[in-house]
């Protein structure tokens, strides 16, 4: 089965759902849908469409670093550059090993991923709710699409 832009738009938004992006009154993370029209013209000045796919969930935190998840990959923003992972390109998503971190799971705000040239990609999210959001519907997209 192919999996069309619209199929994984509604894949993402179902899971959204079952993490709770509905019931948590969060200004760090929306639909992208829910965006000012400003936010959306800066996003998509900043991706190609037809390579990242349809825009879905936007993840921020008060340090301006963000998060876009499409249809067809992620994109983040480190506050100095732009970089993206294909979900096809994704080789291990990390959660944080308890010994390393010193935050608490509720702290949690950065996703590690790595592709599969082994380089190490860094995602943003504005708490640990958002993290394990983003987490499991990444988790999603990869294996739909492997």
């Amino acid at each position: 089965m192919e999996r069309t832009n619209e199929y994984m738009l509604n894949r993402i938004m179902w899971k959204a759902g079952k993490h709770g992006i509905y019931k948590r009154a969060n200004p760090y993370t929306l639909f992208f849908n829910e965006l000012s029209e400003s936010i959306k013209a800066y996003l998509k000045s900043n991706i190609n469409e037809e390579v990242s796919g349809l825009p879905v969930i936007f993840f921020t935190k008060p340090s301006n670093q963000w998060t876009l998840l499409c249809t067809k990959q992620v994109i983040g923003y480190t506050g100095e550059k732009i970089f993206s992972i294909s979900f096809q390109d994704i080789a291990d998503i990390k959660t944080y090993p308890f010994q390393i971190t010193k935050k608490n799971k509720p702290e949690w705000d950065e996703l590690p991923i790595l592709d599969k040239q082994n380089n190490e990609f860094v995602f943003h999210t504005s708490d640990g709710y958002e993290h394990n959001l983003l987490h499991n519907v990444l988790l999603m997209c990869w294996r739909l699409v492997s």
